[in-house]
């Protein structure tokens, strides 16, 4: 997604980086066609430590974000990610299977924005998704 930012007396397009957060291939693979069909720039990462890395790195503005990983779980993570100074404003959508009640508190509790149960339909987690970069840039997209 390209977003104008003023760049001194001009402006200028910078993408919307996401990661998608999820051990399973068929959702990152999917999310990513979906969010690049879209104009995102997306990275992808299967475990809790990788997405940790990757978003120190990429400083996405959106994490889609599973709440059960390997090495590190969702919420774990979630905390990681909203103590650090690098990654504490982007926005986390916990996107997950696990929809229980519990689940849900325990993900919005760890610091996500929103909770959404897959599976997500495509134009439903592209509105998700532009909603949360309006949010964060306060820009009209």
């Amino acid at each position: 997604m390209n977003i104008e930012l003023p760049a001194g007396g001009g402006r200028r397009r910078t993408p919307c980086v996401v990661l998608v957060a999820d051990d399973h291939d068929d959702t990152r693979a999917t999310e990513r066609i979906v969010l690049e069909a879209f104009g995102f720039v997306v990275k992808e990462a299967r475990t809790g430590l990788d997405a940790l890395a990757m978003a120190l790195a990429s400083r996405p503005r959106i994490i889609l974000l599973d709440l059960v990983l390997p090495e590190i779980d969702g919420p774990q993570l979630a905390r990681m990610l909203r103590a650090d100074p690098t990654t504490r404003d982007a926005a986390l959508l916990a996107v997950s299977a696990s929809t229980s009640p519990e689940a849900r508190q325990d993900a919005l509790s760890a610091g996500c924005d929103a909770f959404v149960a897959k599976p997500v339909p495509p134009l439903c987690l592209v509105r998700m998704v532009r909603l949360h970069v309006r949010r964060e840039t306060g820009l009209g997209l």
